[in-house]
């Protein structure tokens, strides 16, 4: 060993001594793929603005998770509860990858302080999609720079993520600085045009979101951040809410437009006959007589409103009504708002969290506070909405979980659009409570999944790690095995018509 030791010594001594007297020019050039584009050339708000709009593009999700949410409904899904990865993998590449370019990018230089902590912001949001879905990932061990590249990374557990992107919310909201000499992202914060105010809020209101989803499983550590989110800036307005809109029709790139345009006008006729309205979202808007159901839904021809179940056997697609509920041409258009995060759901996050004991406001003035801001947000007629609030639909009443199902209820009906967020919270509360066919379903037991599957190209490229973390799920990589957050007892809660066809009547 020593004999290597000072051979490698007296090389290294060697290529010292003489290095300086060897035919080096342009050495440098020679070997540069002049292909690479080096982190000295990357403009990080050409990076921003790629990945809140691809990013903020995919909350209107229109494939099992779309389902899952009870928004929509597939004809052409086949099986829809059958194993799959139908979970947002491919973040890791086309968001996280970039974000975490900006985030090294503006590291080191105090003057873009502002810009990296608004792409650390980002960076949460996408990462709880990404685990939401999943449950444990590959977290503290990828983004990094191409030098130190892991090719293998370690599965992390969801409670360290979490706790990881908590603390990064609390820390990225402090690092923002209202300070003119900040230098800015202008135009291409395509979210909030690098207003500071508007990024501490949303991060405010973000850690509200994530402190919630985990509220059964460590309540400790749900109270402290709700606690310190409730003492900072919330979005509290519908003209503060964070909102990414698509362009109109008169965009050069057909992808820069709304999805459901792209499919249903200037898409395929297949495309757009195939995805109806889901019975979940019907029947809730059905049940209370609520204003917005003729602004996001377009009727049948007989004038009735009926959603489609999900899972249906073919027995059941024969028996069901002819003709479904579409939506509303508003979601239809070109130009349109992706609700990222709205003043809607702060007030029900706020309702609940008082309902809980978790804060000390009042549970029933908030949730009547989100049913308003959800109506004005949707341009309900202002006589119809101030009816449906003082109706008993309005006021929370009975247990706490009837209580608590009233608020989650009406925050599925605010978030309309926002299928991840639907599915979590519906895997988080139990609400809604969701019908589901006959159609076999044995890879979920007949029930809405728990999680997506992890992708099989993981098994191939990341065996060992993966399956330590298929290790750590009940019953392994499954669609019924229960994430982290994912504790509540007695969920799912079965439909109170489950078991009765057809269940719209």
């Amino acid at each position: 060993m020593r004999t290597i030791y000072k051979i490698c010594q007296a090389l290294i001594i060697a290529i010292i001594v003489f290095t300086p007297f060897s035919c080096t020019d342009g050495f440098e050039e020679l070997n540069t793929n002049p292909k690479v584009v080096t982190e000295e050339l990357i403009k990080p708000g050409l990076l921003l603005t790629k990945v809140l709009k691809e990013s903020s593009f995919q909350i209107l999700n229109q494939g099992r998770v779309g389902e899952y949410s009870g928004y929509s409904s597939r004809g052409d899904s086949g099986q829809p509860l059958s194993f799959g990865d139908f979970g947002p993998f491919g973040y890791y590449t086309s968001h996280i990858v970039n974000l975490a370019a900006i985030i090294r990018l503006t590291a080191d230089d105090p003057l873009l302080s502002n810009m990296n902590a608004i792409a650390r912001i980002w960076k949460v949001w996408v990462f709880h999609r990404m685990t939401d879905a999943y449950g444990d990932l590959p977290y503290f061990e990828t983004g990094l720079a191409f030098e130190d590249v892991i090719v293998s990374p370690r599965y992390d557990t969801q409670e360290a993520i979490y706790k990881d992107l908590l603390n990064e919310l609390k820390e990225a909201a402090a690092q923002l600085k209202m300070d003119g000499e900040q230098a800015d992202y202008g135009a291409a914060d395509v979210l909030f045009g690098s207003d500071v105010a508007s990024w501490q809020r949303f991060a405010n209101s973000l850690r509200l979101r994530l402190a919630m989803r985990v509220r059964y499983v460590d309540q400790g550590l749900a109270q402290t951040h709700i606690a310190d989110a409730l003492n900072g800036s919330l979005i509290l307005s519908n003209m503060e809410n964070a909102t990414i809109t698509s362009e109109g029709e008169g965009a050069a790139d057909l992808g820069n437009t709304g999805p459901l345009y792209q499919n249903f006008v200037n898409g395929s006729a297949g495309a757009g006959n195939a995805t109806v309205v889901g019975l979940p979202l019907v029947e809730n808007l059905l049940s209370t007589n609520d204003p917005r159901l003729s602004i996001y839904l377009r009727p049948m021809a007989s004038g009735n409103y009926y959603g489609r179940a999900i899972n249906l056997s073919l027995a059941e697609k024969d028996g069901y009504a002819d003709t479904i509920a579409r939506l509303n041409d508003s979601f239809l258009t070109a130009e349109y708002d992706f609700n990222v995060l709205t003043a809607a759901e702060v007030s029900f996050l706020r309702a609940e969290a008082a309902l809980a004991g978790l804060s000390s406001e009042n549970a029933n003035s908030l949730f009547q506070q989100g049913i308003q801001l959800s109506m004005e947000q949707r341009q309900a007629d202002s006589a119809a909405a101030l009816a449906f609030i003082a109706s008993p639909a309005a006021t929370l009443v009975g247990s706490e979980e009837e209580q608590l199902e009233q608020i989650i209820v009406q925050k599925y009906i605010a978030l309309m659009g926002d299928s991840h967020e639907a599915w979590a919270e519906h895997r988080r509360t139990g609400y809604p409570k969701i019908w589901i066919g006959a159609l076999a379903a044995p890879d979920t037991d007949n029930a809405m999944p728990r999680r997506s599957a992890y992708p099989i190209k993981e098994y191939n490229l990341n065996g060992a790690n993966i399956m330590e973390a298929v290790a750590r799920l009940s019953g392994g990589d499954l669609l019924t095995s229960r994430i982290w957050w994912d504790v509540k007892a007695g969920v799912p809660f079965a439909h109170p018509k489950q078991g009765f066809f057809p269940p719209y009547d």
